[in-house]
């Protein structure tokens, strides 16, 4: 009798009959994960700093629902909570992966879907359609999607959800939005009031005791409105609770008819109520953060605003017209507008937009005076890229230089990120409107060539490069020339021109050191490295990727970083040291773990490692998982390494009996990234070596004096097969020589 493992899955006959693992390895993962309770929950979900209050009928409610339904809905007006409560809700719903799609940013149809593949980390591909790579990811995922603000793209995103539910049996999603989606299955539930529980929410708020009758009565006139509670509550310490209900009828008719404009006289009327009460000083801080959409930190909150702002910021968050999000001090987008207009009323619009135009740019200065940039700059560039994005869109005049530069900062946060689309549709606004000599032309220039190697238009690619390095030449640009050579090495390569990229890397490596730009030079130095092991000098490849890593561990990305370490790895393993490549191929795991896609090639190094030392099972298993992510997520193996991995898996199944190849194949081929990584980083995978039955054959033939010729005829296999196991037995065994194993196997 056979039955499928508890944790991994694999179908195998359990001795003792009740046994519920089919490993020790299996039966410890299990043990881990009860243990830790939630420890396998992967929840990516908004953190809020205060409490949640109330609510407790509608969570009851909500999750019976949520397990027997594959798509819910809260439906309610702006502002009555259904995000929090949303959030609160996944929270406790203990799924395996938990994701949130925020669509509350987005403004075009055509953002929905990237939307939904960035918050579960599916990137555009060349030739393949975003979506089609979406629904392949999800396949074979357990995620519950957390979808926000769905209701001005409804239409688009009913038809994401409707094709998930269709075609990922294991997606569920719990939606936000102020109308239903009408998607196939849905189950709507509408979000009202917090009655009773507005109370306590007011009370939490504000911080201090209440004259719960003057609160009872407040809240009762805002509906219980979750929104108008807590900006009643933070400005009670200004104005006490009992003048606030004597002024709402006045100031404030919040949400009384979502839908009509009068909703948005009403929001803006609430937003002007907060804004009387600030002082003078707040009030002009309050509105140069206006064109900020991004949020702004201490630094640019200080440029805005010509002066100190610590204190102001402090005030405008406790009377909650801005709201701090990860260190950053952010508006709601009506609050926001509503800034925007006074900043115009008071004449201060033009003042505002240059001084946040020449803060960016001076953020973005390092990228055309330097080869690599520093961690904490690109960290720079993600933070403020909504607002580059706003400045490039409506702050700078179309004929200003600076919005080339602007221009160049979006590219490489589209780029780290994957937005090729809108990488595109930035470069056909500037590269063809700016003038030849324009001093931020080179590096548009640089991207144009980027994005034509990532869409497969390689001579474009050359040619762009090319004129990149001529631009930069001309204008004196030499400190960016390491980067730029690399970038044409990147066009060459993609063409298959290996002579050139060689040639390519080596000009890179010679101005960086011209330049002393130590990073740069040991980026381009990696990557001449893996070209050299490609090409068969494992030397020389080791020579340049040893002296590389010192720099990139000190200086680089961990991205970056991660890449030469496994480059390590393959020359640690082509020089047959299992031990030093599973330790690189581990610590390149690590370091990449946040971006599945780029854990697959240390896992196939795990792999790799595990049949050299013996454990032929487990190497099948990750190499058979890492091909299935690879062909879902339309990530193609480079050709070198694609062949080390065909030769390892040929060898397995003739080591291996036909049954155990068989059943480690499916058991890879069922496993997610993360339980792949788990079995990539079992300590066991390099041990001492422990050889396999048919190793032994083989090796007590050798020891009788047999030829390779000889023990593949006795055995009825191929020559090939029989080298390739006297060659895994020394490797796992230390030895150099026949005569050696000879020896080994005679005192064994």
């Amino acid at each position: 009798m056979v039955s499928p493992c508890a944790s991994c899955g694999t179908v195998f006959a359990p001795r003792p009959s009740r046994a519920r693992y089919c490993s020790n390895a299996c039966r410890q993962r299990a043990y881990r994960r009860r243990s830790a309770g939630t420890s396998t929950v992967v929840a990516e979900l908004p953190v809020h700093d205060d409490a949640f209050v109330g609510r407790e009928r509608e969570l009851a409610e909500l999750l019976p629902l949520l397990r027997e339904h594959r798509v819910v809905t809260l439906v309610g007006s702006a502002g009555v909570g259904k995000t929090r409560l949303a959030v609160e809700l996944a929270g406790r719903a203990r799924r395996t992966e938990v994701r949130t799609v925020e669509l509350g940013k987005l403004s075009r149809p055509d953002q929905v879907v990237q939307a939904f593949a960035e918050a579960v980390g599916v990137y555009q591909r060349a030739g393949v359609a975003l979506r089609t790579t979406l629904l392949a990811e999800l396949g074979h995922r357990r995620v519950l999607l957390l979808v926000d603000n769905c209701e001005h793209l409804l239409e688009e995103c009913c038809d994401v959800v409707d094709a998930l539910l269709s075609r990922c049996p294991n997606v569920q999603v719990l939606a936000t939005s102020r109308e239903a989606l009408q998607a196939v299955g849905e189950v709507v539930y509408p979000v009202h009031g917090m009655g009773e529980d507005a109370v306590r929410l007011f009370a939490e708020r504000a911080g201090a005791p209440v004259d719960r009758d003057a609160v009872a009565a407040v809240c009762a006139r805002l509906d219980g409105v979750p929104l108008a509670v807590e900006l009643a509550a933070k400005l009670s310490g200004t104005v006490p609770p009992h003048e606030l209900a004597d002024r709402l009828d006045q100031r404030l008719d919040l949400l009384s008819d979502a839908g009509e404009p009068s909703r948005h006289r009403s929001l803006r009327a609430a937003v002007a109520w907060s804004h009387d009460l600030l002082t003078t000083p707040e009030q002009e801080l309050f509105r140069r953060l206006a064109l900020l959409p991004g949020g702004a930190g201490l630094e640019i909150a200080q440029v805005v605003h010509g002066g100190p702002v610590t204190g102001l910021l402090a005030a405008l968050q406790a009377k909650s017209l801005v709201v701090r999000d990860d260190g950053r001090f952010r508006m709601l987008e009506s609050v926001r507008l509503y800034a925007e207009e006074r900043l115009r009323e008071h004449g201060e619009y033009e003042v505002t937009a240059e001084r946040i135009i020449a803060w960016l740019c001076e953020k973005g200065e390092p990228g055309v005076t330097s080869s690599i940039l520093a961690p904490e700059q690109v960290k720079a560039h993600h933070q403020e890229y909504d607002n580059v994005a706003y400045a490039f869109a409506r702050l700078v005049a179309p004929g200003d230089e600076r919005r080339l530069m602007l221009a160049t900062m979006l590219l490489r946060v589209c780029f780290d990120r994957g937005y090729f689309i809108e990488a595109g549709a930035v470069l056909m606004q500037v590269l063809h409107q700016s003038a030849a000599d324009a001093r931020y032309r080179v590096i548009a220039l640089e991207y144009a060539s980027l994005l034509a190697v990532q869409e497969e238009r390689f001579d474009e690619a050359v040619k762009y490069a090319l004129e990149a390095i001529a631009a930069a030449e001309e204008s004196g640009g030499h400190l960016v020339m390491c980067r730029l050579y690399r970038t044409l090495a990147a066009a060459h390569d993609g063409a298959g021109d290996m002579p050139n990229t060689v040639w390519a890397l080596r000009r890179s490596i010679e101005h960086g050191v011209r330049n002393g730009n130590e990073v740069s030079v040991a980026v381009s130095s990696q990557n001449l490295g893996w070209m050299l092991l490609v090409q068969g000098d494992v030397d020389g490849a080791g020579e340049l990727v040893d002296g590389a890593l010192p720099a990139l561990r000190r200086h680089a990305r961990p991205d970056v970083v991660s890449i030469a370490v496994h480059t390590s790895g393959c020359i640690a393993l082509e020089r047959g040291d299992v031990a030093t490549a599973g330790a690189r191929f581990a610590e390149s795991a690590r370091m990449s773990q946040s971006i599945p896609r780029a854990m697959l090639e240390s896992i196939e190094g795990r792999g790799l490692v595990a049949m050299r030392s013996g454990r032929h099972e487990v190497g099948v298993r990750l190499l058979a998982a890492c091909e299935q992510m690879r062909m879902a997520w339309v990530v193609p193996a480079e050709p070198w390494w694609r062949r080390k991995m065909t030769a390892a898996l040929d060898d397995a199944r003739e080591v291996l009996p036909r049954a155990a190849f068989t059943r480690a194949l499916n058991a890879g081929r069922a496993m997610d990234v993360r339980h792949a990584l788990e079995t990539a980083l079992d300590e066991e995978i390099v041990r001492d070596a422990v050889l396999s039955d048919r190793q032994r054959v083989v090796v007590e033939l050798v020891a009788r004096g047999l030829t390779n010729a000889q023990v593949a005829a006795k055995l009825g296999i191929s020559h090939r097969t029989v080298e390739s196991h006297v060659h895994n037995v020394k490797t796992a065994l230390n030895l150099s020589s026949r005569a050696q194993l000879v020896a080994w196997a005679r005192s064994t």
